[in-house]
């Protein structure tokens, strides 16, 4: 009996595919058609509707060689790692079922998984014998049919996947087994510390002078575990001995198993996981799908292996039907902006971060055959900084040129290199891993450039400072990051900017070093729309004539039940991979365009990963793109949101140049505000029970100062990063700059002070400079407990949130992630005061209460009283009243995204100012107030207001 994966949904009769199959027949009859060709399009789309259960893919026509023999059944069902798990064969309802099976049986057409069907009857083989056969006309048959034939899985599928997750899990094991050896050959081996000396000097030359020696050790167990697989599954048994990276660290790993271990031995216990893998391999007759299978494989190795390694340098590999449009895109931007191909002397291209090489390949097969050696010698570039997809990136394009031109040559353009380290400058004068390599290195760095193309990885930066996991600093890229993109934004919070894609922007634009060019990248998104952006989005305006925008959306935090919709890893490119927006975006550099200009195109936000391919393929280029051309606003926004204008007419609640004036007129409602408390470390100093709390903080105390002690002792001049223990300790940014700087913490029950921790939410605070991150302005918002009794702040969602717009009164600190975690809250307070509680100040500004008296001055009738009544606790109120209006809310939603709120002045003051002072009694007190609810009530020719009214409470 064949196996089955039973985790997999049956096909019921009813399903709407069938349904669709029995209604496409039925047309059929109608018109008298009963050809093979026509009718087997039934069965073709059944068959690819069905597929996606199983997160297999229809490829109808694929050839594979069957001893020595090339067949072509009608469709070949393949899984995600592109092996075939089963076969569909159509024949004319004129034909001999039986016969035409006979016929194929003979050419060699497999008999694993296979359909054989007529429209009437179909026969279903399995382990190369007869399985079941059934009557299409019956629903129930049908349904049986595809159940069987999609949970089949060969007994060699079927241990492939078995091992690849046994693997997945073994890997980590084996990797501190290696470890572990590893670290002993440190200690004893005599001729591995001296192999490995020479190695570790390489490694700093060209990846990092600031390399640790863990992340070097990791190379020999990443080149230790899978070597073999490199071998086999692309049958090269002189790769370690022909690679110019290989060579240098199979020298290291000789030395290191002469004496510590046997290697076969050692790994004896992965053969199973080997073998299974090969053997699948075997399925594989195309050199690019083996590509694809071994790119599944190592993403796999490394979610078991290095989570860090897989969260700083991403190991999630471009969809091929990104690689075609980007591709295809700059052959086609060439030829139209610049009268240029391929083949062309001064077209020079680099890939920056090219993983296993499908980018070098894809253009290679685009370039005309008499062009092909000029750009595999001398034209094309490629950078790789991690081991693995080096190597593989290699043997790929090597074999793509073989291919192409019949002849074998080293792809001398393949740097083992850290790109953005090019840019250190001193760096290029020493040497790069081997002397081979440095002349590769040397050769690319002389080179003009004038394309640029890959996918750059993303990632911010460790959401956890005990991760010990920060994203590698570049001395000059960062110092341009800073000079531009984040000296002309005005945000406030600009952490966004430490993106490593977002230097690989920087980096690209300096690297065409004037000339005209192009750069194409696929990349997070955020850079688009997110206010920390704006500075980036000026100075690409600035630096390239067109930029394209592709907005492929897939923020799965972003959108994951908006409209009440749910989005998840089907909607996104790189499925889990990347759970963040993505973009292609092509940046164009050309004198002749005089005007700048943005095009943008976005696919609908609930868009498949399947439907978003489908876009790109039948684009082509961005020159099948129906294009949204862009005016960007005075902001360097380039979606300006609806109403802007109107928005901009509304009295400012805040801004950065009035906070900084000192004693000059403030033209804002708030002259003084700012972020939420920032702990860090939450764990350690919010507790709802107070003596909890006072015992964990006292302890933290003498752990963290422990720590200050023991770096005093090493002479204050240790890395920080590697020096500290992780143990007891909940690290933060600031508080490994406390350590380094020698301040000791101190506890002092005064501090223990009450917090809005969440909405609606109280704890007790350990509020100090020491031990929360930051505290920002709120030492001059509430200094003392005596000022909770009469100060309160208006709370409200940050710019750039992903969240919707939110706003809460308090009458105590607040914290930062107020609205919940990835969205901060900023705080304007009525009262200021000096941080030991003296010299109390109004908050709100005369400029405002001006502007409010003048205005409602001028009105007459009932909807006003005498102006000099209007006082600026009426304002504070009114305002809070304002920020709540739904149709506010909706209206400006996306200005409130991009800029602190501006407040209108409404029809009738009063009604909104009253609403707002019950609004606050209702949130400042909500635990008395729960009986009570507000509701906005429009009444016919009249404005909104506020109403309260008492609900049934029911037990």
């Amino acid at each position: 009996m064949p196996k089955s994966d039973a985790s997999r949904n049956v096909i019921k009769p009813a399903h709407k595919a069938l349904r669709a199959y029995y209604a496409a027949l039925q047309q059929y009859a109608d018109q008298q058609i009963s050809h093979e060709t026509a009718l087997r399009s039934a069965f073709q789309n059944l068959l690819a509707e069905t597929a996606n259960a199983a997160h297999w893919t229809l490829v109808p026509e694929l050839s594979l060689k069957v001893s020595g023999k090339t067949v072509r059944p009608d469709g070949t069902l393949r899984d995600k790692f592109y092996l075939p798990r089963g076969y569909w064969e159509a024949k004319d309802t004129a034909d001999d079922l039986n016969e035409e099976i006979r016929k194929k049986i003979a050419k060699g057409y497999p008999l694993t998984n296979t359909i054989f069907e007529d429209t009437r009857h179909a026969v279903l083989y399995q382990d190369n014998q007869e399985q079941l056969r059934v009557d299409l006309t019956n629903p129930q048959q049908l349904a049986d049919l595809l159940s069987l034939f999609y949970t089949y899985a060969a007994p060699d599928i079927e241990g492939f996947e078995r091992a690849v997750s046994e693997f997945q899990e073994r890997v980590p094991e084996l990797a501190r087994g290696l470890d572990e050896k590893i670290k002993a050959a440190h200690q004893s081996n005599k001729k591995f510390q001296n192999a490995y000396a020479s190695f570790f000097a390489l490694c700093q030359s060209a990846l990092n002078p600031n390399i640790s020696r863990a992340a070097v050790d990791e190379m020999l167990v990443q080149h230790l575990l899978t070597e073999r697989l490199i071998r086999k599954i692309f049958d090269n048994s002189d790769f370690i001995n022909n690679n110019v990276i290989a060579v240098e660290i199979e020298k290291v790993i000789r030395a290191l198993v002469s004496q510590s271990f046997n290697r076969d031995e050692f790994l004896r216990s992965l053969d199973r996981f080997y073998r299974a893998i090969e053997d699948a391999a075997r399925h594989l007759e195309e050199f690019s799908d083996k590509q694809h299978f071994l790119n599944s494989i190592y993403e796999r190795f490394f979610q078991g292996y290095s989570v860090k390694l897989a969260d700083t340098h991403g190991i999630v590999y471009t969809p091929q039907p990104l690689v075609d449009f980007m591709c295809a895109s700059v052959v086609e931007v060439l030829r139209t902006e610049f009268g240029k191909t391929l083949g062309d002397e001064d077209v020079l291209i680099l890939d920056p971060c090219t993983g296993t090489g499908n980018f070098v390949v894809n253009l290679l097969r685009r370039a005309a055959k008499r062009d092909l050696e000029s750009l595999y010698r001398t034209r094309l570039f490629a950078n790789e900084i991690m081991l693995l997809p080096y190597y593989i990136a290699s043997l790929n394009i090597e074999h793509a040129y073989y291919e192409l031109t019949g002849t074998y040559e080293p792809f001398e353009g393949l740097c083992f290199v850290d790109t953005l380290e090019l840019a250190e400058g001193p760096q290029i004068q020493m040497g790069f891993m081997t002397e081979e390599n440095t002349a590769r290195v040397q050769r690319q760095k002389d080179a003009p450039i004038t394309v640029i193309i890959g996918n750059p990885p993303y990632n911010t930066h460790q959401q956890d400072e005990n991760d010990n996991n920060k994203n590698r600093k570049y001395t000059v890229i960062d110092k341009r990051v800073a000079q531009t993109y984040a000296k002309d934004s005005a945000a406030t919070n600009k952490n966004a900017l430490s993106d490593a894609y977002v230097k690989f922007f920087r980096w690209a634009s300096d690297r065409l070093q004037g000339r005209d060019g192009i750069v194409c990248y696929v990349s997070n998104n955020s850079f688009v729309d997110q206010i920390a952006f704006d500075g980036m989005r000026k100075h690409l305006l600035q630096d390239f004539s067109h930029i394209y925008v592709v907005d492929l959306k897939g923020n799965v935090r972003k959108d994951s039940m908006r409209d009440g919709k749910p989005i998840g890893e089907n909607h996104t490119v790189f499925g889990l991979g990347a759970m963040v927006g993505i973009s292609i975006t092509l940046l164009v550099k050309t004198s002749q365009h005089q005007e700048h200009r943005v095009f943008y195109l976005t696919v609908d936000w609930q868009a498949t990963r399947q439907e978003k391919f489908k876009f790109l393929a039948k684009a082509k280029t961005v020159n099948g793109v129906d294009w949204q051309a862009l005016i960007p606003d005075k902001h360097y926004t380039w979606l300006v949101p609806e109403n802007v204008d109107e928005f901009e007419t509304f009295l400012p609640i805040g801004s950065k140049v009035s906070k900084a004036m000192k004693g000059e007129k403030a033209e804002t409602i708030f002259k003084v505000y700012g972020r939420g408390v920032a702990t860090s470390r939450d764990a350690v100093v919010s507790d709802f029970d107070r003596q909890i709390l006072i015992a964990r903080v006292k302890q933290f105390v003498e752990d963290y100062n422990s720590e200050v002690d023991r770096y005093r002792r090493a002479g204050g001049k240790a890395d920080l990063d590697n020096f500290v223990s992780y143990e007891r300790i909940n690290w933060s940014r600031d508080l490994k700059l406390d350590v380094q700087r020698q301040n000791y913490a101190e506890f002092d029950e005064r501090k223990v002070r009450i917090a809005l921790y969440r909405p609606f939410c109280k704890q007790f605070l350990f509020f100090d400079r020491t031990l929360n991150e930051e505290v920002y302005v709120f030492p001059q918002f509430f200094p003392t407990p005596a000022t909770e009794q009469e100060n309160k702040i208006i709370s409200l969602t940050d710019l750039g949130s992903e969240k919707p717009f939110m706003t809460l009164i308090s009458d105590t600190i607040a914290d930062l992630h107020l609205v919940g975690a990835g969205s901060s809250a900023q705080c304007f307070p009525f009262y200021t005061y000096n941080e030991d509680g003296t010299n109390r100040r109004e908050n709100i500004t005369d400029w405002a209460l001006q502007q409010f008296r003048e205005h409602y001055s001028a009105l007459r009738g009932a909807l006003w009283a005498p102006h000099s009544t209007l006082e600026k606790w009426d304002i504070f109120y009114y305002v809070y009243a304002l920020l709540h209006h739904p149709d506010y809310r909706a209206k400006f939603a996306d200005n409130l995204k991009r800029e602190l709120p501006r407040i209108p002045l409404a029809p009738d003051f009063w009604a909104f100012a009253t609403a707002g002072r019950a609004l606050a009694e209702l949130h400042l007190h909500y635990e008395t107030m729960k009986p009570y609810r507000l509701e906005w009530v429009e009444a016919a020719g009249k404005p909104l207001s506020y109403r309260v009214e008492k609900l049934k409470l029911s037990k």
